[in-house]
């Protein structure tokens, strides 16, 4: 007769302290992410024109924290919850997934539009600026209660 092993499942990240160590990684994505553009913020709300180059080596480097960000949370959070967790968590992180996508698309877009700036486009850059920053920081925001949620449920699961 074999033995079995009579331990239970593990959860789904490992031990709490997996679980909170992921929380606290995303979490430091997003603290940098928004130090990033708050920083840049105040350069345009203060309308610094003269700092065009500067801004734009800002949002090079935004754009290149966020896709590392989007890797880290699709690959270590929505794409183990999408394989192991139960059904009403797969639709929570499949969503989160596919809002995460459109919020990566429209700072792409918003990256790409303002890739030559000049200063006679100053008004419409200052515009459209803030309202991205404040989209992003609303949507990451939301992301990361959402992110939270996600890690403390799995812990009341098993894979």
């Amino acid at each position: 007769m074999l033995a079995r092993d009579a331990s239970p499942p593990a959860p789904l990240f490992g031990p709490a302290a997996a679980r909170d160590a992921l929380q606290r990684e995303a979490e430091q994505y997003v603290a940098r992410a928004f130090t990033m553009t708050r920083r840049a913020r105040a350069l345009v709300a203060n309308d610094r024109v003269a700092r065009l180059a500067l801004l734009g080596r800002q949002r090079d480097r935004v754009a290149a924290h966020l896709a590392r960000y989007q890797r880290f949370k699709h690959s270590r959070i929505f794409d183990p919850v999408v394989a192991h967790g139960p059904a009403s968590s797969r639709i929570v992180a499949r969503t989160m997934k596919v809002d995460c996508f459109h919020l990566g698309e429209t700072f792409t877009a918003y990256h790409a539009r303002w890739r030559h700036l000049s200063t006679d486009e100053w008004s419409t850059y200052r515009r459209d600026m803030i309202d991205t920053v404040d989209l992003l920081h609303r949507s990451m925001e939301a992301e990361l209660r959402a992110i939270r949620q996600l890690l403390m449920i799995s812990g009341f699961y098993a894979h």
